[in-house]
């Protein structure tokens, strides 16, 4: 348990900048950059998603399963990363050359006021160079060395953060500078990763590695695309139906909500490597107690977004982009339902045979086709806010038929009342923050009283975690 909670407090705090860099840039960003300009980087960051899993065709997720059963055998360990990153680079050139002459057909239906260049070749820069370095820092993860797999990322952190800086306040450069930022990051990491990482692998194709490989993450590719389907296809439907502009204002709102799920998925980067040891030690009781610690803290993490996310975009943002604060408090709590649906399909990549990561995708589809109908209704009815609505729901419903599926592959205890009504009643209270003119003092001593009726009746919960946390600081060394 320590070493899940030390590595979650890396993961989550290096997400926080990495992934995190627009929300804690906002006030200079929308200083410098329109809702157009905003909304042409949320495009291209769109876009960009879904090719990553193209690219990497699932492949990083195999690491952290195939490494638990060949790490006894460093040679064998060498020979499974230097495959992985071997052939995802040359797929990764083959499928950039199609795209880039081939962009009217493929690419430039879903731009619309997006134009190819110079926006979309930035695009296509970064996530050509970006997969090797991703792979390396997923086997930091399936070997559970958090502080250098922070340490990479601070550092790809901070060259971003100097670039952008340099491109958008030095050059006074507008979206295509924040874009150029990443892509030269991207480039340098590539360049990083290859020297560090080439002297842990064996490069060149192992075929018959391949093959496993690829027979266990060719199925989760539906997978991950319907996953980011149903986290960044509403910034397209918006895009196209809408306007860029209003695409940026969304995107703004997004990013504020988006931070449960930073923090959520730095302590999923954790949980997985974790959830494979524990089950293997048949300590599978410790996961269901932990997944009902952490749901309490990303629930009040929500409220407090949801509550006060008015008053914070009213003071660090330009009056154009005010209106995000709408789509918060929808936002923050579908990424709470997300955090659901992590505890739930880890079991399904526990199976290494295949079948959970043949099973999983139908559901993940089925989520992902809910929320393109729902954000191609909805926002024709409600604008932006239909497209927040049309997320929520189906993280919900993908939470709640995984509920009943997850067993089948590893049979975790989770408490399931309790991590399917906190959520629900915590975003009932959310509703507080649409109440007009309430008063900022008001909502916060809500929200005060919430915490702490919260803390008394979870306080087992809650204590078992804060113990663990404390234990974990007082070592200098060495994990259970």
């Amino acid at each position: 348990m320590s070493r899940v909670l030390a590595n979650s407090g890396i993961y989550t705090i290096i997400s926080l900048l990495q992934k995190g860099v627009n929300f804690l840039l906002v006030p200079l960003l929308t200083a410098y950059l329109s809702p157009k300009d905003y909304g042409i980087v949320a495009v291209i960051t769109a876009i960009n998603a879904f090719l990553n899993v193209i690219y990497l065709l699932s492949l990083n997720g195999c690491l952290n399963r195939f490494y638990y059963e060949y790490e006894d055998d460093k040679e064998k360990v060498k020979v499974l990363f230097g495959t992985v990153v071997t052939f995802v680079f040359l797929f990764s050139i083959a499928i950039s050359i199609i795209l880039f002459v081939g962009h009217k057909y493929f690419l430039d239906p879903f731009l619309d006021e997006v134009e190819f260049y110079p926006y979309m070749v930035l695009g296509l820069i970064s996530v050509l160079f970006n997969p090797v370095f991703t792979i390396y820092q997923n086997t930091l993860q399936a070997r559970q060395q958090g502080k250098r797999f922070g340490k990479n990322n601070m550092m790809f952190f901070l060259t971003n953060l100097v670039l952008l800086l340099i491109f958008i306040v030095a050059l006074g450069m507008k979206a295509e500078g924040v874009l150029a930022s990443i892509a030269i990051t991207n480039v340098v990491f590539f360049i990083m990763t290859i020297s560090r990482f080439g002297k842990e692998i064996k490069f060149g194709i192992d075929f018959l590695v391949l093959r496993k490989a690829l027979v266990y993450s060719l199925p989760l590719v539906p997978h991950s695309i319907s996953g980011v389907s149903t986290a960044m296809i509403d910034r397209v439907f918006i895009n196209n139906m809408l306007s860029t502009a209003t695409t940026g204002i969304y995107n703004l709102g997004s990013t504020f909500g988006g931070v449960v799920f930073l923090v959520a998925s730095g302590v999923q980067q954790a949980f997985v490597p974790w959830f494979n040891q524990k089950v293997k030690q048949d300590k599978k009781q410790e996961i269901a107690i932990f997944a009902s610690g952490i749901i309490q803290v990303y629930c009040m993490l929500a409220l407090g977004l949801s509550l006060f996310s008015e008053n914070i975009i009213a003071w660090v943002t330009p009056p154009s982009y005010h209106k995000a604060w709408y789509i918060v408090p929808i936002i923050a709590f579908a990424f709470v339902f997300h955090s659901l649906y992590y505890f739930f399909s880890t079991p399904f990549f526990y199976d290494i045979d295949g079948k959970g990561s043949r099973s999983l995708p139908i559901y993940t589809i089925l989520s992902a086709l809910i929320n393109v109908f729902l954000n191609f209704v909805l926002i024709r009815t409600y604008g932006f806010l239909g497209a927040a609505l049309a997320t929520l729901i189906a993280k919900v419903f993908l939470a709640l038929i995984l509920m009943f599926s997850y067993k089948k592959f590893v049979d975790i205890a989770y408490n399931l009342k309790q991590l399917l009504l906190v959520p629900l009643i915590f975003l009932m209270l959310s509703a507080i923050a649409y109440i007009p003119n309430i008063d900022l003092f008001l909502k916060a001593a809500l929200f005060f009283i919430v915490i702490l009726t919260q803390g008394f009746f979870n306080r087992k919960n809650l204590e078992f975690l804060r113990v663990r946390i404390l234990t974990k600081l007082k070592k200098t060394k060495g994990f259970d």
